[in-house]
């Protein structure tokens, strides 16, 4: 009978354990929870909201459908679908308050920007949960600078996803989002929502004036569930709440790198019934993957071998852990029950720091100005070094090879020299490295070979203005190796609508665009092979580019000269302001000299008649003015002709195209070619390689007009 009543206890107590919450999981009820679970199949007109703030979200004239997508039943958005709440967001999750919204959601298209849920309205300071691959908000759009992109990556259409959002609130908070239990995007900032607006699911609000409202951002695809809280989950929350079930791994944590070079593994059980664990730790990841308990044992120290061996449920750690400097290792925790059953843990990766030096002033490939007092080489220090050695030469094999520092025995503090030669030679590359001399029984590190050009102090600048196809809507997606990523003989200072904020002298690269439409990996504009062109035909020599152009802009008002007569339009103002910000923020050792200008615009004047017939005297005044301006009298100047296509009004801009032939064949030192061979991504803009093609022209032709 003893025995009965202990049995019959235990069995009372294990199912309070498995009823109650998790350690660490929250068990405040989320303030909106939707299950499409509990839907019947069909058209649906409301859909109740079973969380605190309770109420209904009804279809608001659209046709959303409850449907089985992919053995899941979910509620289906066509794109032009949407639910609105009967309730608004609470004061809780407005203002710059914490919040977090878990989805299960299933999308075909993430083009630009997607809301699954919003809770506040656009333009400004609106709050959207999104799926989408707009670069910079994709995740989270607030209409301000605190939002967020996928930085590592959109989630993949056409398959189901547990989607986490999470921000821990106040000024200057932590904003996250999660996709299947791996973080995908984070950021601090301020969100700053308005207040007592009404919920939308599947898309959101856009107020336009008193009481006005249309719906923007529509999803196609599918929501199973959705729940808000009025608080940041932590990290094992979200672990729980994107539906896993297997060991929660502490640490170290997914992608980290270590200070150290030992570690011991932790992690925290997530389901009940855990008997003993199964540990799997190596440096190769795929077989991390398929690896099992089969495997012969190996020791702590054995990184050749996978299986480490099974301990009791109520040991979760493992350790400590000897590690190689700069290599990379995974591990997995396998939970095992009473009877022998398997939860299957996740591969995780870490890795030990490599030890070395590392951000090296000038980055590497980067240059002095002669003459300049900016003449210092500086670096971060290896994380273990006790005694740092710093080596010189002309080549980087000579500087690999030499036992002969020129500063030895610098203290682990030091973080930079003195350019070590007095009067270099202008062009010339030279190349250092840092040795790092470590304690703890740590081999000394070589450290990597960096390189440092001295170059001339002339400068010439190249400016670059227009409208969106100026600024750049072509896909980043499909560009040549050699276009991705910093070209170190150029540098850009741009302003206007890039995607980039501000981005001040700088290396030209990749990504500088507006992005209309959001293209996927970012955008270019004519920029980019412009710019690498130019510096090929100037060895020796960095080119500068000042950008600022505008989407959607006309020559007729908003970028009128005052030449033109009439009110000098803004666009034109802050071009000039942006010419002025750029030469007081360039080295005062660089003698700059404004060498030309490119200009791709006029579609927009290409669909009103006026603007037509006044454009070529309106762009003769405007390259006057510019010249005036920058003290260049016979500056030369290139303008593109823009394209045929129906958008530019019944004569397809032919009339527009005829105006800039026209302003060719009248104002000195000016060129211009066709764009008609080009294909478009949309109805107005170039392609990836009709953009790439265009800075290629524009090169070509203002190389021809310098040689004249």
């Amino acid at each position: 009978m003893k025995n009965m009543k202990k049995a019959i206890w235990m069995l009372i107590f294990q199912a309070l354990v498995a009823w109650m919450p998790n350690p660490g999981v929250c068990a405040t009820e989320p303030l909106v929870d939707m299950d499409a679970g509990r839907l019947t199949e069909g058209p649906l007109s409301a859909w109740d909201n079973t969380g605190s703030l309770k109420g209904t979200f009804k279809n608001d004239g659209t046709q959303p459908q409850v449907k089985i997508i992919g053995g899941t039943k979910a509620v289906a958005f066509g794109g032009g679908d949407h639910m609105l709440a009967d309730f608004t967001a609470p004061d809780s999750i407005t203002g710059d308050r914490p919040f977090s919204c878990v989805v299960r959601a299933y999308c075909t298209d993430i083009r630009g920007e997607r809301a699954l849920i919003s809770w506040s309205t656009r333009p400004s300071n609106c709050l959207e949960i999104e799926y989408g691959d707009a670069p910079q908000w994709g995740a989270i759009g607030t209409y301000s600078d605190a939002q967020l992109g996928w930085t590592k990556g959109a989630p993949q259409t056409g398959k189901w996803h547990r989607l986490v959002y999470t921000y821990t609130g106040g000024k200057d908070g932590t904003l996250q989002a999660w996709c299947d239990s791996e973080l995908r995007a984070e950021k601090r900032g301020t969100v700053a929502t308005k207040p007592g607006k009404q919920f939308v699911l599947g898309a959101c609000q856009a107020e336009d004036g008193p009481n006005k409202f249309r719906y923007e951002h529509a999803i196609v695809g599918a929501i199973a569930s959705v729940k808000v809280y009025d608080h940041a989950l932590s990290p094992f929350e979200v672990w729980k709440a994107s539906g896993m079930d297997t060991p929660y791994p502490v640490a170290p944590g997914r992608d980290s790198e270590l200070g150290g070079i030992t570690t011991t593994l932790k992690w925290e059980p997530v389901a009940v019934g855990a008997a003993t664990y199964d540990i799997y730790v190596g440096t190769n990841q795929a077989a991390l993957e398929t690896a099992t308990k089969d495997l012969p044992a190996g020791k702590a120290a054995d990184w050749s071998r996978i299986y480490k061996g099974n301990q009791p449920a109520a040991q979760t750690e493992f350790g400590p852990l000897v590690l190689k400097l700069g290599t990379t290792y995974y591990w997995r925790i396998d939970q095992r029950g009473d009877q022998g059953t398997v939860k299957r843990g996740v591969v995780f990766g870490f890795s030990a720091g490599s030890g070395l030096a590392a951000n090296p002033k000038p980055d590497t490939g980067g240059f002095f100005v002669d003459g300049s007092k900016k003449t210092e080489l500086a670096w971060r220090p290896g994380r273990h070094a006790v005694k740092q050695n710093i080596y010189f030469g002309n080549t980087a094999a000579e500087v690999l090879a030499s036992n002969k520092p020129i500063a030895a025995d610098l203290p682990a503090s030091a973080t930079s020299i003195p350019f070590p030669v007095k009067e270099p030679v202008v062009g010339k590359t030279c190349f250092w490295r840092v040795e790092s001399v470590n304690g703890d029984n740590i081999p000394t590190t070589k450290g990597e070979v960096w390189s440092v050009r001295i170059i001339k102090k002339k400068l010439k600048i190249y400016l670059l203005g227009g409208q969106s196809n100026a600024s750049g809507c072509a896909s980043c997606i499909g560009l040549p190796e050699e276009l991705v990523g910093p070209q170190k003989n150029v540098i850009v200072f741009a302003r206007g609508s890039i995607k980039v904020k501000e981005y001040g002298w700088d290396w030209l690269k990749d990504g500088l665009g507006d992005g209309f439409g959001d293209r996927g990996k970012g955008a270019f504009g004519p920029e980019l092979t412009f710019g690498v062109h130019m510096a090929k035909a100037k060895p020796g020599e960095v080119v500068g580019i000042i950008k600022c152009a505008w989407g959607a802009t006309d020559l007729a008002r908003q970028w009128r000269p005052p030449g033109a007569g009439g009110e000098t339009g803004p666009l034109f103002k802050g071009f000039v302001e942006a010419l002025h910000q750029g030469l007081a923020a360039l080295d005062p050792a660089f003698e700059p000299e404004f060498a030309g200008m490119i200009w791709m615009q006029g579609e927009s004047d290409a669909s009103n008649k006026q603007m037509t017939a006044d454009y070529a005297k309106t762009l003769t005044a405007f390259i006057k003015d510019i010249r005036e301006e920058v003290k260049q009298l016979n500056m030369p100047f290139v303008l593109a002709q823009i394209s045929k296509v129906p958008a530019w009004g019944p004569d397809q801009g032919d009339g527009l195209r005829a105006a800039q032939l026209e302003v060719t064949k009248t104002v000195p030192n000016t060129a211009t070619f066709p764009t008609d061979d080009y294909k478009l991504c949309d109805p107005w803009h170039y392609d990836t390689q009709g953009m790439v093609s265009l800075g290629e022209r524009f090169a070509k032709a203002m190389l021809n007009l310098e040689t004249k």
